[in-house]
């Protein structure tokens, strides 16, 4: 199974000695230093307490490196019980996680940290999780080319068995872990400690609050500990490698389009997947390999989630099959890695799981008392991360990304509310950045594309991956991939792929150096490329090159070029070597580049910076777009005739009709309030009038001094306010004199400055002193 050469140059790394900022490290990992500052840990957590409890921190792990034992009490696990379903019955219903001791999971993080090093050495690429650089989506791709056509009887005869393992995690040998370890070939010191930190472990259950019982384990791996995803990771590669050696047997025969790779199974932790050829013998080796493997690790597959797919498999040889393997028989769609399994095309109905999901977290918001502001966060925080994954995967139907658009326009300018949208902005400002004027969200269509740009980028890079191998033998066949024609029966997310190839293109360039790597006609490598727009392939092939010609088989032994004098009429500007920077490809540059492009506003650090208070920036966005409904406005909308005569002059100063510029600040109700608290900023000779305002904010918007920081939260506030008793006096005939207005936005900023972190030099003494902070201790 292995050998303990495997991981010669990691061994020795994986016994070091412990460090103090290795402990450090791994206690940010876990989250007990909650955010690294400049020196990596300047939170609150590590300048208040580290220096305190830290010494005995790092003794504790340190011992436990020296002498290869743990405390009991150190390794004593509260199993908190998280319910899988809605209305759990049984105690199969909920799922065991384990709330480790914090100075626990500083040594497990540390093993890990060390363990995964030798990961990618050990672990075949049909195993994609928890390895450095593989990606979940690959195991979804290579799946669905597999079954592609399984819903038609066609081609050679072909099973698939998804496979669930009952309990996975809790049901580990511990004999069966220390002999892969060994066999893989770790240092004998690193099998201790993790055989220590496994086999020591003693539990108590979490019951509404409250610890009942003391015993110890007996198997398996902690749902909770830093190390489990890891050691369970090799577990299933010892399936994989048993698979392997089964597959040399003759009565074996491979699954279609399998066999360049030897292709038996596909693993995502304990999601397992085993593709097989449609016969009883290749079947029936199949069963014994995985009753083998189910009686030295303790793994067993859980028959009543377990399922079989067959493609043109004849009736007879599929009942000894399912009597053979007594799973029950699928039909795809199906549900894989979270996502649905297709044969055909991705439909609306495939993704209604999306909409739904999110329709049901917006429900559990609707009860809660939101600003707009808070709801911005929430939808970009929550909701635009709920589409992420599929979207990573597949190319959305138009109208399910139509949908959860229109879901999530609703929560933000209605709540969540049924009803039409009653959107203040249109959606396509509101998805610019906000150094555009718009609020950061992302067009949902513009990231679809940008995250499937990562697996064109994978292909063409030739990336370690087992679906990117596979393209490469059975799709483009030695083809170069800007010129594969796909034409035949295609799956959906390959032809969906090459349909995203034309907005890729312009953005992918070629290192030319020596030229041996580059081809001439179809990368991108110089200022005229790709030369396949302006020289056809006849033409290549009469100037006697062939379409796999390179840019070195251009260039003669002097340095000059081979193709004919004639050519050079039809390239603008020669042939000369491209000066574009070269960078690593990033789905946020993807996006970037594909998202729709407005000019820079310059008032976006007047509304966005650390400092400000959320719903009153959100509030001047809507002034600075000039979006607020005033009168001026809903003329425009051609309001009712009611509504047009309640508000035939502005409310606070009953005289003209009010508007973003009347109101702030020329009304004479919101001039007075103004310079009240004007009086308290820096602010120049800016009158009260909006358009100097905007001179103002235009000059300072960037500005991190605090005595601007602090202009910028009046100005805020005041819009904030002055707004409030508008719709006061208009909608609930409440009324607020200026003073008191004032005094309101006053304290609010008061308040605000109390958190910051400002002390108390000389520099701010003024400001102190102005705002009536000098007897407080600021934040």
């Amino acid at each position: 199974m292995g050998t303990e050469d495997q991981v010669p140059h990691v061994a020795e790394n994986m016994v070091r000695q412990v460090t103090d900022e290795e402990v450090k490290q791994a206690m940010f990992s876990i989250g007990e230093i909650k955010a690294p500052g400049p020196d990596g840990y300047t939170s609150a957590f590590f300048k208040n307490a580290w220096d305190v409890v830290g010494g005995e921190v790092t003794k504790a792990v340190c011992d436990f490196f020296h002498n290869g034992q743990i405390l009991k009490q150190i390794n004593h696990t509260v199993l908190a019980l998280v319910p899988k379903i809605d209305t759990p019955n049984t105690v199969l219903d909920y799922r065991p996680i384990s709330c480790c001791n914090v100075i626990y999971k500083c040594i497990s993080k540390i093993i890990t940290d060390r363990l995964k090093g030798s990961l990618e050495l050990l672990v075949n690429i049909n195993q994609s999780a928890f390895v450095p650089g593989r990606k979940i989506s690959d195991n979804i791709l290579l799946t669905q080319e597999l079954m592609h056509n399984y819903h038609v009887d066609r081609g050679p005869p072909r099973c698939a068995l998804k496979i669930d393992i009952q309990k996975a995690y809790d049901t580990v040998s511990w004999s069966f872990l220390e002999d892969i370890l060994n066999r893989f070939g770790f240092h004998q010191k690193m099998v201790s400690w993790i055989m220590a930190c496994v086999t020591t472990v003693s539990y108590s259950v979490s019951i509404n609050g409250e610890l009942h019982g003391y015993f110890a384990g007996k198997r398996g791996l902690r749902q909770g500990d830093p190390m489990s995803p890891y050691l369970f990771t090799l577990i299933m590669e010892v399936l994989s490698l048993m698979f392997q050696k089964m597959a040399s047997n003759a009565e074996f025969n491979f699954h279609r389009h399998c066999s360049k790779q030897k292709i038996i199974n596909v693993s995502f932790a304990d999601d397992l997947f085993v593709f097989v050829n449609g016969d009883v013998g290749s079947v029936q080796l199949i069963r014994n390999t995985l009753e083998k493997f189910s009686s030295i690790s303790g793994l067993v597959p859980s028959l009543p989630k377990s399922t079989i797919f067959f493609c043109n498999v004849p009736g007879h040889i599929k009942s000894a099959i399912l009597s053979m393997m007594p799973f029950r028989e699928g039909a795809l769609p199906v549900r894989y890695l979270g996502v649905s399994l297709i044969s055909t095309k991705l439909s609306f109905r495939d993704c209604q799981v999306l909409v739904e999901r999110m329709e049901r977290k917006v429900d559990n918001w609707m009860s809660k008392s939101l600003s707009f502001a808070g709801r911005l966060q929430l939808l970009n925080s929550v909701l635009a991360a709920m589409y992420t994954y599929w979207a990573s995967v597949f190319i959305l139907p138009m109208r399910i990304v139509k949908d959860l658009e229109k879901r999530m326009r609703r929560f933000l300018w209605n709540a969540g509310a049924p009803g039409n949208v009653r959107s203040k902005v249109a959606w396509n400002d509101v998805c610019m950045p906000k150094s555009e004027g718009g609020l950061g969200i992302r067009s949902i269509s513009a990231v679809n594309k940008a995250l499937m740009m990562s697996h064109i980028w994978s292909i063409i890079t030739n990336r370690e991956s087992l679906w990117v191998k596979w393209i490469h033998s059975y799709k483009l066949k030695g083809k170069n991939f800007w010129e594969f024609q796909g034409r035949g029966g295609l799956t959906w997310s390959w032809r969906k792929i090459l349909s995203i190839r034309t907005l890729v293109r312009p953005y992918v360039w070629t290192r030319l150096g020596s030229g041996a790597q580059t081809n001439a006609w179809s990368d991108n490598w110089c200022s005229c490329s790709p030369i396949r727009d302006f020289i056809t392939p006849r033409r290549i092939a009469q100037a006697g090159f062939n379409l796999q010609t390179t840019v070195a088989d251009l260039i003669d032994a002097d340095g000059n070029w081979r193709w004919p004098q004639a050519w050079y009429d039809l390239f603008p500007a020669g042939m000369e070597r491209c000066g574009e920077k070269i960078v690593h490809f990033s789905s946020w540059e993807a996006w970037n580049n594909l998202r729709v492009r407005d000019n820079k506003v310059a008032w976006e650090n007047m509304v966005w910076y650390g400092q400000c208070i959320p719903r009153h920036s959100f509030h001047l966005w809507l002034v600075l777009k000039n979006k607020l409904k005033t009168q001026d406005r809903l003329a425009v909308w051609e309001a009712g005739s009611e509504t047009n005569l309640r508000l035939m002059c502005c409310p606070l100063c009953n005289y003209g009709r009010d508007s973003r510029d009347h109101l702030f600040f020329q009304c004479t109700y919101a001039a007075k309030v103004w310079n009240i608290v004007k009086r308290r900023i820096d602010m120049g000779n800016e009158n009260d009038t909006w358009d100097s305002i905007l001179v103002w904010i235009a000059q300072y918007s960037a500005s991190k001094k605090l005595e601007h920081i602090v202009c910028k939260l009046v100005v805020a506030a005041s819009a904030y306010f002055i707004w409030q008793e508008r719709n006061n006096r208009l909608f609930s005939n409440v009324r607020r004199n200026e003073d008191t207005v004032a005094q309101i936005v006053l304290d609010m900023v008061r308040l605000r400055i109390m958190g910051f972190k400002i002390g108390r030099n000389a520099q701010h003494g003024k400001l102190l002193e102005t705002w009536r902070l000098m007897g407080d201790e600021p934040g």
